[in-house]
């Protein structure tokens, strides 16, 4: 009996995780629920083979391997992580998507501390491959802070 709950269980996770990238929108939640979970392995899962990433404060990773290496180190660094994405235009042609916008996220230290929060901007390529989309290329950048006139 137990046998057949752990084989719903699973059954259920892995549709759930087919349909989370059917749409562009639903990768953008699926990246975010990656995020908030502190989920490196499914937030690569979420890249093609290939990808390119330009996380904020990090180099260029390429590859789903890089990807999670590069982001378990930002998870193993911050608890608590709260991302929030305002997109502000979309191109959409056949099969490829690129988005932009910005980002805000609010995280605190997993040695102790206050919360703080960043905001960046972000750009993003995706494409779907075998009706699934995936991201290619994302760069996101943390905001520049405004000058102040004297």
């Amino acid at each position: 009996m137990n046998r057949f709950w752990l084989a719903a269980a699973l059954a259920v996770g892995l549709a759930s995780a087919a349909q989370a990238q059917e749409t562009p929108d639903a990768l953008l939640d699926a990246f975010i629920t990656a995020i908030s979970s502190e989920d490196a392995s499914a937030l690569a899962q979420l890249y093609t083979e290939d990808a390119d990433s330009y996380a904020p404060g990090t180099h260029h990773v390429r590859g789903r391997e890089a990807i999670a290496a590069d982001w378990q180190g930002f998870f193993d660094a911050f608890d608590d992580i709260a991302l929030v994405i305002e997109p502000h235009g979309s191109v959409h042609v056949d099969d490829t998507h690129a988005a932009w916008g910005v980002w805000t996220m609010t995280q605190t230290p997993a040695d102790g501390g206050e919360p703080f929060v960043l905001t960046g901007r972000f750009m993003d390529v995706q494409a779907r491959i075998e009706g699934r989309w995936y991201y290619v290329a994302d760069h996101a950048s943390v905001s520049p802070e405004m000058a102040t006139v004297e």
